[in-house]
């Protein structure tokens, strides 16, 4: 639970000192008002990555040049956090020390929804391979690792295809084999998480009060013999070998992973109207959330206007679901569809700054 939350320049938000305690927060405000870069900022702390952007830089405030956020997390015992950017650089600690990236995301487990996270169900297979990344990295901070050896043995081995006409006999498969083995890992894990994000979508599903439909999720790993074992994998990338010289890139591979999602066995694309795919996208997160928690994780949860083009009694269906958590922050321009429902304390934020109603 974050206990205590701090940052200068910032977005849009004025320098702020804020003890928030636990339970579902309410932060009310209009456009620009700075509501979004505050979910932004503590996804930031916990993550050291913004849920908007790829580049840090751009969450530097204007005229400013750099940020931080700092927090204090609440658990077995007190942590404090630290996430900014400066000279081009990400900064980062755990209790005043420069730690690893595994070991920051430990400390402070966070869920996110955004308006562009319905895009998960229809969009590109690269923001669902994006969900499994996020999963295993709560559910298991460390696995950190073995995305990174998997990032750099592929980052290697596009180096070698781009240059294939002068690689010396060997290479490639050598690389393939240092892929191969970081892939069977990866997919592993990947696979460990869809399994347990099943079981959670359902038990949500029955909780949520509305006639959602089942959700199926069928894991595809690339290749797609990927559940076979790093010698297999190795096989399948060796048998592509001469088409990925030709190529100039690699064919195969978890970056090339997808997960399919289907509603009541048909697609969602076709299927489901924007409300409908909101809901579902909602009921997804609120499943990580689970998954997360059944291992001992409990996130903070951050829904930014997730209550957008809904109505009042499909907002309270959807809410029971995440009402419960230890700590939730949400965001709305509208006060009036949340009249009915529980919320611990809620907030005003207005010209980047926050004070309680």
């Amino acid at each position: 639970m974050l206990a205590r939350f701090s940052c200068r320049g910032f977005r849009n938000l004025e320098p702020l000192e804020w003890s928030p305690e636990g339970g579902s927060h309410l932060l009310l405000g209009g456009n620009g008002a700075g509501k979004t870069s505050l979910l932004e900022a503590i996804y930031f702390l916990a993550t050291t990555r913004s849920f908007r952007t790829k580049h840090p830089a751009d969450c530097i405030r204007h005229g400013a040049q750099s940020f931080e956020v700092t927090g204090e997390v609440e658990g077995q015992q007190r942590v404090s956090l630290v996430a900014g950017w400066s000279e081009g650089k990400r900064v980062r600690s755990v209790n005043g020390k420069t730690t690893t990236l595994g070991e920051h995301l430990a400390v402070l487990p966070v869920v996110s929804w955004a308006t562009g996270d319905t895009e998960i169900l229809t969009g590109s297979p690269q923001l669902r391979r994006r969900l499994l990344d996020r999963g295993i990295l709560g559910i298991r901070p460390s696995s950190y690792e073995v995305l990174e050896r998997f990032r750099q043995a592929l980052a290697a081995k596009r180096q070698i295809l781009s240059r294939f006409e002068s690689e010396p006999n060997g290479e490639l498969s050598s690389w393939n084999g240092v892929l191969a083995g970081a892939a069977a890992e990866l997919i592993e894990l990947r696979r460990d998480f869809v399994e347990r994000l099943k079981r959670e979508v359902e038990e949500v599903r029955g909780r949520v009060g509305l006639p959602v439909p089942k959700l199926s999720f069928t894991y595809r790993p690339s290749p797609s013999s990927g559940f076979e074992g790093a010698e297999e994998i190795f096989r399948s990338f060796e048998k592509i070998a001469d088409r990925e010289r030709r190529r100039g890139a690699p064919l195969l591979g978890p970056q090339r992973d997808d997960l399919e999602i289907r509603w009541d066995g048909r697609e969602i694309r076709t299927t489901a109207s924007a409300g409908e795919r909101k809901i579902l996208s909602l009921v997804l997160v609120a499943a990580l959330a689970r998954t997360l928690t059944a291992v001992g994780r409990e996130p903070v949860h951050l829904l930014d206007d997730a209550d957008a083009e809904l109505s009042a009694a499909t907002l309270a269906a959807v809410w029971k679901v995440f009402a419960p958590a230890t700590q939730l922050f949400a965001t709305s321009s509208r006060p009036q569809v949340w009249l009915t429902l529980e919320t611990r304390r809620v907030w005003q934020v207005e010209k980047g700054r926050i004070s309680e109603l």
